[in-house]
């Protein structure tokens, strides 16, 4: 037996509603607020949502999540549920814009997946690094030094 919404889908020869990102990204830091500026005016084949990482929406949207994890490192969730941390969510974020599709399918797996979780780690304590030094920021209040806890890996 054929479900409803099998009927429909195939009526509409197996539409689907355009694919989307949602990522979290740490909102206190300037480097991510910056790549989050780029990417946000980029042409993509995904609606991509930002969501400030540990934030009162990304509580109600995703309480499965370790949010305080999502705040060290870069967290991506598709429509379809699947959740991306690291190399593997920037490069789903680089699977969204058509330019970078092939790089990114380049470093999708292999040795070269391993290259892309050396890029993502060096991002990362460098954004970290950044953090540790940055000024207090005007929109989420919170100094660089006074959160320690942020310098933790």
């Amino acid at each position: 037996m054929m479900s409803p919404e099998m009927a429909v889908a195939i009526v509409h020869g197996g539409e689907r509603g355009r694919p989307s990102l949602t990522v979290l990204y740490d909102e206190r830091c300037p480097l991510c607020r910056r790549l989050k500026e780029w990417l946000g005016h980029q042409p993509t084949i995904a609606v991509i949502e930002f969501v400030a990482a540990d934030s009162h929406v990304a509580h109600q949207r995703f309480p499965q999540l370790d949010h305080e994890r999502t705040t060290r490192v870069l967290t991506v969730i598709t429509s379809e549920g699947a959740v991306y941390e690291g190399e593997r969510a920037w490069l789903a974020c680089g699977w969204a814009l058509p330019a970078w599709q092939p790089i990114t399918e380049h470093f999708g797996s292999g040795i070269r997946l391993r290259v892309a979780r050396l890029a993502a780690r060096a991002v990362d304590g460098y954004r970290h690094r950044l953090l540790a030094r940055a000024e207090p920021c005007e929109r989420c209040q919170v100094a660089g030094p006074a959160n320690a806890k942020l310098s933790r890996r």
